[in-house]
């Protein structure tokens, strides 16, 4: 079978990633700061330090046939623009190049949804959908998106993936701190919150991928990929603390009494992920691929729930 590079393996998705593959029977090269423990003859490590315009892939990309990019600066205190800049956009840049003079015919690149849209829209939103990123992560992801046309042609297939927010129990960022808030116990005041938001499970993000590097031909673009159903926020704690054995404790407080609050406190950004709603079209993905998620949100976050407790 054919030899895949996965960047990032060490991270929240990659630990998934190679699990996956590796029981499918790919052969695997994982490439990260450090090198990480392999298992199997068929499968290698080699640490190239940090992601950048300077890195050297080429080690590990010998006999690759194709690349998964999943390393990524993430959000986060203290992270500069330019520290954005270096990681998403020239490091990206740099591993499409030397990936594109390995021989390796296939390059995935895991992008974010915040490379079109800040963290709430009015309209849903699809691959047709104008990008206006908001943050400097979101402007990082959308530059580095832009160097797959050097990899693209001459029998090479080059796909970028956009995930909304990747949640399970392992997840950090908003994710964390909506476990964080579910298991407080505490009554919370989004009973009447019925927005409606889509995500992606990180178990039907991996499946997803699995799909796309297991297609005999492949085509090449950028797509959205979620768990097709948009949920609410009062559903999203509900079902968290299902997983977690504690009641919903949700009290019915209007959204606009929330919203006024939370801006009266100059927390815009917060209202807008809690509140807003954020719709993501991923037709397209599941027509082009034959892709469909295997977990619905409320069996995944249940179990996002369960995990986060333990």
């Amino acid at each position: 079978m054919r030899r895949i590079l996965v960047t990032g393996a060490s991270g929240f998705v990659g630990r998934l990633l190679v699990q996956r593959l590796g029981d499918a029977g790919f052969p695997l090269t994982l490439a990260g700061r450090t090198a990480t423990p392999v298992q199997g003859d068929n499968s290698r490590s080699f640490a190239v330090g940090g992601v950048d315009r300077n890195t050297d892939w080429r080690p590990a990309l010998e006999d690759c046939d194709a690349v998964i990019h999943l390393a990524a600066q993430v959000p986060g205190p203290g992270v500069t623009d330019e520290v954005f800049s270096e990681v998403n956009d020239r490091g990206t840049a740099r591993l499409v190049d030397q990936a594109a003079s390995s021989g390796a015919r296939q390059f995935v690149l895991m992008s974010s949804l915040s490379a079109v849209s800040d963290n709430s829209s009015s309209a849903p939103i699809n691959e047709q959908t104008l990008p206006e990123p908001s943050t400097s992560y979101g402007r990082s992801k959308l530059a580095g998106e832009s160097h797959m046309v050097m990899f693209e042609g001459r029998d090479r297939i080059a796909i970028t993936i956009r995930p909304p927010i990747v949640y399970g129990a392992g997840a950090q960022g908003n994710w964390l701190l909506l476990q964080r808030l579910a298991a407080t116990r505490v009554p919370l005041p989004f009973g009447s919150i019925n927005n409606c938001r889509t995500l992606i499970a990180a178990e039907n993000l991996v499946d997803a991928l699995v799909r796309v590097v297991s297609m005999p031909e492949p085509k090449s673009g950028t797509f959205l990929v979620s768990d097709g159903e948009s949920i609410s926020l009062r559903e999203i704690l509900t079902w968290l603390r299902k997983g977690m054995g504690i009641p919903p404790r949700l009290v019915p407080i209007p959204s606009s009494a929330l919203n006024a609050l939370l801006h009266a406190v100059g927390r815009e950004r917060i209202a807008k992920s809690l509140l807003g709603d954020l719709q993501v079209d991923s037709s397209l993905f599941r027509n082009t691929f034959g892709w469909s998620p295997q977990l619905h949100p409320s069996e995944a976050i249940v179990r996002s729930g369960a995990s986060f407790k333990r």
